[in-house]
């Protein structure tokens, strides 16, 4: 159960089954509808990742069960590793599994016909979309990665002719982009991605004589190898011109992504509201509201669940602080830098230490004057033990970056210029940070930066050049 009681097994098993009404056919899941309390966690967290990698239930399973998505990954994951052949189809081409007409389950179709790369691909498509939807499954995604080869393996193929495999390969050219942009610095160090310096170039050489749709396939896997290609050695934006798509073509591809794209949209914007009212099987009498427990869970950020001691704290949100921490949680979300301004006393750190309790993370808070230097934030050489011998001494911004606490910098308005500027590179949503030292740190996916101004005024300064979220605090709100 969630921290404010809104999820059960129960409730969560009977959307799923409302919105995969196919399912309710299976025995397996008749039988756990009919449990009700008696249902247990184990049972369905297996009945789930049974059918997770079909593409008509994964959106639907993150939706509802997103509160134990980590369990119901792992258990995937563990499924398929034992599954074997994964990369390799036996059954030859014309045995392709339709997934829209299987009946028996995805993962069994799969392995009875001997199409392992089917099921691979399949599992790639649910994986992106899981990630894309739950960005904290990163790391239980990568596990998966450890024993199976990259979503593009079928390019990999030694038979592999662009001419012959073009339908096939357009579905895991797209999961593979779609891995890429969302989380670049990992997944372009996890594969050989030279591949598609070869595909880019195929592509530009097909018979203008084919079909239409043939042709669009086409069209579209040259423009995601292009925009692969792009991402992995930083190309300008003129990349795909240089590459011989004129710009009609170029936008046509793109709408094609973008729509590609959209099967995760809707359920991500659910992730953010709240409903309040009664649901019948004919339509939902409610109200939406921002529900911040469904906001942390979707970030990655809510990592435990609290006493009612600990719910019960003396912080209350009136109606102008709660648009103010909603407006922070959604930045938070985003690993967007937030500014708080706002007179002495009007909750700005108050309502950092809420957010981050509620998120289990630590928060270190650095006051800042004149006399702050970038020594104390980043580090510097002092005496070692021995005479003679100096040793580092990380500051502590670098050890927040790297521990993944978050840093709240008190008055940040009244710091040295040069103190500021330091900063620039976090502002920007740089991965990585550089030390006095010349060393390169990666930053942690957990931190997160604040800053407070202290205001006479309920006022923005004139010194924000917007690489801030900034948030207004009234003292009688």
């Amino acid at each position: 159960m969630s921290i404010d009681g809104t999820f059960t097994l129960e409730s969560a098993l009977q959307r799923f089954l409302a919105r995969c009404p196919d399912l309710q056919r299976q025995p397996h899941f008749a039988s756990l509808s009919q449990k009700g309390e008696r249902l247990e966690e184990e049972e369905l967290v297996n009945a789930v990742a049974g059918v997770f990698v079909d593409p008509k239930y994964t959106i639907a399973a993150m939706g509802c069960f997103r509160a134990i998505a980590r369990k119901i990954v792992d258990r995937v994951v563990e499924l398929l590793e034992k599954v074997g052949g994964l990369g390799a189809d036996c059954g030859g081409e014309s045995m392709e599994v339709d997934v829209d007409e299987c009946v028996e389950g995805v993962v069994e179709a799969c392995v009875r016909h001997g199409q392992g790369l089917r099921l691979h691909e399949l599992a790639c498509l649910a994986f992106c979309r899981a990630l894309d939807m739950a960005p904290f499954l990163l790391e239980k995604l990568l596990n998966y990665f450890k024993f199976a080869p990259p979503p593009f393996q079928r390019l990999l193929a030694t038979s592999f002719c662009i001419t012959k495999n073009g339908t096939q390969l357009l579905g895991p050219v797209r999961t593979s982009f779609r891995f890429l942009i969302l989380e670049a610095q990992v997944f372009r160090k996890l594969w050989d991605w030279s591949p598609f310096m070869d595909l880019v170039q195929q592509c530009m050489n097909v018979n203008p004589g084919n079909s239409p749709e043939y042709l669009e396939n086409i069209l579209d896997i040259r423009w995601c190898g292009i925009q692969i290609l792009s991402v992995l050695f930083k190309l300008g934006d003129k990349a795909t011109v240089n590459f011989g798509l004129d710009a009609e073509q170029s936008l046509l591809c793109l709408l094609r992504w973008e729509e590609f794209c959209q099967d995760t949209s809707i359920e991500k914007a659910g992730f953010y509201i709240g409903t309040n009212g009664k649901e019948t099987s004919n339509h939902v009498d409610c109200t939406t509201t921002l529900n911040q427990e469904c906001a942390l869970q979707s970030f990655g950020l809510l990592t435990s669940v609290y006493s009612q001691d600990e719910k019960s704290d003396p912080f209350v949100l009136t109606s102008a602080l709660k648009k103010s921490f909603e407006i922070a949680l959604l930045a938070v979300g985003k690993k967007w830098p937030v500014l708080f301004y706002g007179p002495t006393g009007a909750g700005k750190t108050a309502l950092i230490n809420k957010l981050a309790q509620l998120s289990g993370n630590q928060v270190l808070s650095i006051h800042m004057d004149e006399q702050m230097d970038e020594k104390t934030l980043i580090g510097s050489y002092v005496c070692a033990e021995r005479p003679g011998e100096f040793r580092w001494q990380p500051g502590s911004l670098t050890q927040a970056l790297l521990s993944g606490m978050w840093v709240v910098f008190e008055d940040i308005d009244k710091a040295p210029s040069d103190v500021q500027s330091i900063l620039l590179p976090l502002l920007e949503g740089s991965n990585s940070f550089f030390t006095g030292r010349g060393e390169v740190i990666n930053v942690s996916e957990r931190f997160r930066l604040f800053a407070t101004v202290s205001t006479l005024k309920n006022d923005i300064a004139s010194n924000s050049e917007g690489l801030w979220v900034a948030l207004l605090f009234d003292v009688n709100s």
